[in-house]
């Protein structure tokens, strides 16, 4: 009963937010033609990379600096890494809204896109934070105020019936400016008003051991996962991704599990392993194995009965009923291979072991690129996703075999310390 709690206080805010994103998608893709929903889906993967890239960069780092007993100077080691984080969120703006003009958005969409993905790289890492610091409610309450702000812009476009990409990043860009509230004081204020440009130079540290490799597994990783996204773009324009992005919301809550659960514990396998616990990191992997299975079949059930028994409740008539069934079908099977090696994946990363995670990436990147595009010129863009499939068992595989040799190394060392 204590880790279901525990699994349902994770997963809440999490589950709010991503709940009102996916509201906010179901209702451009009613009201907005394929292209233009094609673009705003693209837009949010590039967001969804820059998260991964944040992840790698300043939330794992930052997670092992406040949890690792050997670490010395953890204030330190947080406040380089705050510093650097806040000017790099201030710089990435440009580059984002590079990219959304190069969709073809208008100047004003394209600044509140990069404005939104930039606040929400400073409310990611906060949340990050408040995890280390044993606060996961800042980062629920976070969530949810961020979830409630969204339903709200959501009811007025849709009532007002004033629905574009530009209004739709505005309300994305509020809405994550009032989930840095709840992130409290002490965060904010170390965040945004107690940085020094020494603290800059003392981020080396925390790149050589930890950081690089973790960006490179991120990098591939990407690349990994939503190779189909930037090859069926790039070739055969937005509109070609649209469906692709329409039975991709199918797989919405899987997404949200893995995201959510991977973050409480990752945590929770980090303060573990930080004390020697070896015991209570096995823990913690069995039961986010278990806990992803069960979200797997019911999101697989919820599927089914959807797609069999009222398909146009979600997707509007251009969307054929053949298109639906075997996107969301091959979109089960990669969420069930990224649920597969999710909990050694967060173990290995709990344990500051990057280097074969990103090695785990790197290969299996080339066998996604490969599939995808052989896959996109042969049968067209949806049976690409069969290429992101190949490149996760990769993935998975390369894995687990990490895994098993990190736990192994880790039990020879105590072996010997004793």
């Amino acid at each position: 009963m204590e880790r279901i709690w525990r699994y349902a206080l994770a997963s809440a805010g999490p589950i709010a937010s991503a709940g009102a994103q996916f509201l906010l998608s179901l209702a451009l893709l009613r009201l907005l033609p394929p292209r233009d929903f094609g673009s705003f889906s693209f837009l949010l993967v590039t967001a969804q990379l820059m998260l991964g890239i944040w992840s790698a960069l300043f939330c794992a780092p930052l997670l092992i600096a406040m949890t690792h007993r050997l670490i010395q100077d953890r204030e330190a080691t947080k406040a380089a890494i705050l510093s650097v984080n806040l000017l790099a969120a201030v710089v990435v703006a440009i580059p984002i809204a590079a990219i959304g003009l190069a969709m073809k958005l208008p100047i004003d969409a394209a600044a509140m896109f990069a404005l939104y993905t930039s606040t929400t790289l400073v409310r990611w890492v906060g949340r990050t934070d408040a995890f280390a610091r044993g606060l996961p409610v800042r980062a629920m309450a976070s969530d949810i105020a961020y979830a409630a702000a969204l339903l709200l812009g959501i009811a007025i476009i849709t009532i007002s019936k004033q629905v574009s990409i530009g209004a739709s990043f505005a309300i994305l860009l509020v809405s994550a400016l009032i989930g840095l509230l709840p992130l409290g004081r002490r965060y904010l204020s170390a965040q945004f008003a107690h940085w020094r440009w020494p603290d800059f130079s003392a981020y080396r540290e925390t790149w050589r051991q930890h950081a690089s490799w973790s960006l490179l597994g991120v990098v591939t990783t990407e690349i990994t996962a939503n190779s189909q996204v930037y090859l069926v773009t790039a070739i055969f324009g937005p509109a070609a991704f649209a469906p692709i992005a329409a039975t991709a919301l199918l797989i919405r809550p899987c997404s949200v599990a893995v995201n959510a659960l991977s973050e409480y514990e990752r945590a929770q396998m980090a303060r573990s392993i930080g004390e020697d616990n070896a015991a209570g990191a096995h823990r913690s992997l069995i039961g986010f194995r278990w806990m992803l299975g069960i979200v797997w079949v019911a999101t697989a059930l919820a599927t089914a009965a959807l797609l069999i028994f009222a398909p146009r409740l979600l997707f509007p008539a251009h969307y054929s009923l053949q298109t639906l069934i075997v996107g969301a079908s091959l979109w089960l099977l990669v969420a069930a291979v990224r649920f597969a090696r999710a909990p050694e994946s967060s173990l290995l990363q709990a344990g500051g072991a990057f280097r074969p995670l990103a090695f785990a990436s790197v290969y299996s990147c080339v066998f996604s690129i490969l599939g995808v595009l052989i896959l996109l010129l042969a049968f067209g863009p949806l049976w690409s996703i069969l290429g992101t499939l190949l490149g996760e068992i990769v993935f998975a595989a390369w894995t687990w075999r990490e895994a098993r040799r990190w736990v192994h190394g880790q039990s020879k060392l105590r072996q010997s310390i004793a």
